[in-house]
């Protein structure tokens, strides 16, 4: 580790030598959620939502950082900033409403198609519901994807008009539900979604009409975004249809209704969660709205600017999610450091699996191809291979049932936020800046060691005097320090 650490610390050193600019976090309070807010604000305000695969990596020479209220702008401050922030992060309690540090408009990367967010009801329990149900796992939660997208594209917004209409009745009076604003927004809008989609052009133009005028505005001005909004308001349309057609054919005496749930909670739980051994976190995406995957991202990137400046950042995350940042393949015996337990349990019964009691062992265990989740995790449970429910685990098939687990339990369930992570490290380094690093490597970078010997801190530490005093009041002062520093805990070291 020593040649790897010394290799790598030359090359970020290159890197912010490289650089004139500084990242500037002015006036930053302490209060938790504000800290956060603030803090991912300034980043998406420097870094925006690029692509690290089509722009290079934003570098900086220094990160300085400021407190309200509170005096100096050094290197003391930044580190007590990484500290404070790493403990905002890792905190169990919900994170504040982060819609106000967006900035831009380009959230396509991690919008979702409605499919996922309709659901259909019906008076009786048909067998299409029942599959249904069951593809999408038991007491699963459908909400929308975040608060800004809870409230578009209304399915019962009343259709645009468009002034060329052959109708006798002026314009005027067939959108007269709308503000002069928005009628001549509807004349820019609609050309454009006719373009698009000729069929339903009319009722999507009514439907993006109503969603809040920032983001109508904002829609206007990109293609990319149209386009997604307008496949999303087809995919509605399209799924309504159906199931009026569906239900009619089944039920031709009873009406069926297409609902979009009403979301049970907003998406601000806390941002990790320790499954296993305490102390060790990993990411928990939640119901994946832009803005908490967008947090995944800043966290990356806070990642990335402790890496490139020299820091530690006390985020210690689990070995998997160190290994996914590095790009590693993500093993079975990463289980032991996610879930010790569970880990063992699979051990042995992979261990007997061969023998006659290990095969009538995992008979009686009744398993399937099926993975019950963690309310951290998305509750319910999900199949692992298409009809899993169908499928038992016997001593013939029990390795592929363990390899599965682990890849849902340990990627799947949170891969949109090991991924934010991972773009959001290279968005401030290079794609092969870590390539020789081990997973443990990289901990070591960004956390350092947990026993921290006084006698080596000693050696490696130096006091800058600037108050002008004579040398044996600083004298005095080293002693006095030191004796206070070897009478702390580990915690207390660590800290420090």
């Amino acid at each position: 580790f020593p040649v790897k650490e010394m290799r790598f610390r030359r090359h970020m050193e290159k890197l912010r030598n490289g650089q004139q600019r500084d990242l500037v976090l002015c006036k930053l309070e302490r209060n938790r959620e504000s800290l956060i807010v603030q803090t991912f604000k300034e980043l998406n305000t420097q870094f925006g939502n690029q692509s690290r695969r089509i722009q290079p990596p934003i570098t900086f020479n220094r990160v300085k950082v400021t407190f309200k209220d509170e005096p100096g702008e050094g290197s003391g401050v930044a580190r007590s900033f990484y500290t404070s922030i790493a403990e905002a992060l890792l905190a169990s309690a919900k994170i504040p409403n982060l819609e106000s540090v967006q900035v831009g408009t380009n959230h396509s990367k991690y919008v979702v198609p409605f499919s996922s967010i309709l659901r259909s009801r019906s008076v009786s329990g048909s067998s299409r519901d029942q599959s249904t149900l069951q593809r999408r796992g038991s007491n699963s939660k459908i909400l929308w994807r975040s608060a800004r997208e809870r409230k578009a594209l209304n399915l019962d917004a009343r259709p645009y008009t468009p002034p060329n209409s052959t109708d006798n009745a002026t314009p005027e009076s067939l959108n007269d539900h709308l503000s002069v604003h928005l009628q001549q927004i509807g004349e820019r809008l609609y050309p454009k979604i006719h373009s698009i989609n000729q069929t339903h052009a009319p009722k999507i133009t009514g439907m993006l009409l109503e969603i809040p005028t920032p983001q109508l505005l904002s829609v206007i001005s990109s293609d990319e975004t149209l386009r997604q909004k307008v496949n999303e308001a087809i995919e509605i349309i399209t799924f309504k249809q159906k199931s009026e057609t569906s239900a009619q054919s089944s039920q031709p005496k009873k009406s069926p209704s297409v609902v979009v749930v009403d979301p049970v909670d907003d998406d601000n739980e806390p941002l990790f969660y320790s499954p296993g051994k305490r102390g060790f976190y990993t990411p928990r995406q939640g119901f994946a709205s832009f803005e908490r995957i967008n947090a995944f991202r800043n966290i990356g990137r806070l990642i990335g600017l402790c890496l490139l400046q020299n820091e530690l950042l006390p985020l210690f995350l689990q070995r998997h999610v160190l290994k996914y940042i590095l790009g590693r393949k993500i093993k079975f015996h990463d289980l032991a450091f996610f879930d010790p337990a569970l880990y063992e349990s699979f051990r042995q019964i992979i261990q007997n699996a061969q023998t006659k009691e290990g095969e009538e062992t995992i008979n009686r265990m009744e398993l399937c191809f099926v993975i019950d989740l963690m309310k951290e995790e998305g509750c319910g449970n999900r199949e692992l291979i298409p009809r899993g429910r169908d499928v038992a685990v016997t001593s013939s098939n029990i390795f592929e049932y363990v390899r599965r687990y682990t890849e849902y339990r340990l990627i799947k369930s949170q891969e949109k936020a090991l991924e934010a992570l991972k773009d959001g490290v290279f968005d401030v380094l290079p794609d092969n800046s870590m390539i020789n690093l081990t997973a443990e490597d990289l901990r070591l970078l960004l956390n350092g060691v947990g026993d921290i010997n006084v006698s080596t801190l000693i050696s490696y530490t130096t006091f800058n005097d600037e108050s002008s005093e004579g040398p044996d009041k600083l004298l005095k002062f080293k002693k006095w320090f030191w004796s206070i520093v070897e009478k702390m805990n580990i915690m207390e070291r660590q800290d420090l």
